[in-house]
């Protein structure tokens, strides 16, 4: 393995990036995405070093497309662990667009969250008031709240980490993600389902119990939460026989789907579809994720 180049062979190699060889160019960049993350800081400085529009597409594209990478790499070894952290993953996720979010800080504001939560809970009552409880606690004493509904509108922020922190504001995709890791972290067994739209989270009998015949409740995100008894989504159930209770890798990757489905249709930034969809490829489809073939992006039986 080569070592690691000096602080100014890495500048140097930077400086040489307003080369117009489109040949040497493509050797100056794949140079640098070999050494990884500690190239972008040398990046990030060149960006302001120069004038021109070339050098600062340059820059603007060689960062971003690092960024991805990076997040990437890292996402690839989150799928790995023993037990995967949802909210980690999640910040990996959103690191490809917000690099500039600190874990720190996503992870601090969390555990005040789950801290506040907790005393919140402690006292035993029943599995369907602490749901109630949850719910008053996650959207009007946090204050999260819907900002785009997915079905109907987009934005492309709505779907990550600093909107839920900066705004207290998502989409019901990303809301439901938030809601999920708070809801376990205080031992509520509430789970994602890998529905293909219909933003459902599953709440089954115990924390242990992750298959679809132990749901007890559905929890609908676009209406704060409201708990809808089984029978009432049945139908919803037998139309989809795949359907099933996600894990912690399988909700991100529905997730990463359910993204890369959105921003394929309303995204016009080619760069951030291409983005996303090496995100989606890096994270994989579960064997249980429900295809969205004809499925259409409007309301169906008032569940959406």
């Amino acid at each position: 393995m080569s070592p690691m180049p000096g602080q100014a062979e890495l500048e140097a190699l930077v400086g040489m990036l307003d080369e117009t060889d489109e040949e040497i160019y493509q050797t100056l960049k794949d140079a640098l995405f070999s050494i990884g993350e500690e190239a972008l800081p040398y990046l990030e400085k060149a960006r302001l070093q120069k004038d021109g529009s070339l050098w600062q597409n340059r820059m603007d594209a060689l960062i971003s497309e690092l960024q991805v990478e990076i997040a990437c790499k890292k996402l690839s070894e989150w799928k790995k662990e023993a037990s995967p952290n949802l909210l980690k993953g999640f910040y990996l996720l959103s690191s490809a667009f917000y690099s500039d979010l600190p874990w720190e800080r996503v992870c601090g504001e969390f555990n005040r969250l789950h801290g506040d939560c907790w005393l919140l809970l402690g006292a035993d009552v029943s599995l369907s008031r602490k749901l109630a409880m949850f719910n008053n606690f996650f959207f009007n004493q946090c204050g999260f709240r819907l900002g785009t509904k997915i079905v109907t509108d987009y934005n492309f922020a709505d779907f990550f980490l600093p909107n839920l922190l900066n705004l207290r504001q998502g989409n019901d995709r990303s809301l439901a993600l938030a809601y999920q890791y708070l809801a376990e972290r205080n031992g509520l067994p509430v789970f994602l389902l890998n529905l293909p739209v219909v933003n459902l989270l599953a709440c089954t009998t115990d924390p242990e119990s992750v298959s679809k015949d132990d749901i007890r409740y559905c929890i609908d995100i676009t209406h704060q939460g409201s708990l809808i008894n089984r029978t009432a989504v049945e139908p919803v159930f037998s139309q989809q026989q795949q359907i099933q209770i996600c894990n912690t890798v399988q909700a991100l990757q529905d997730f990463a789907k359910l993204l890369n489905y959105i921003v394929s249709v309303r995204e016009t930034n080619p760069l951030r579809k291409q983005a996303v969809r090496k995100l989606h490829d890096c994270l994989g489809s579960s064997s249980g994720n429900i295809p969205f073939s004809g499925l259409p992006l409007s309301d169906q039986n008032g569940l959406l």
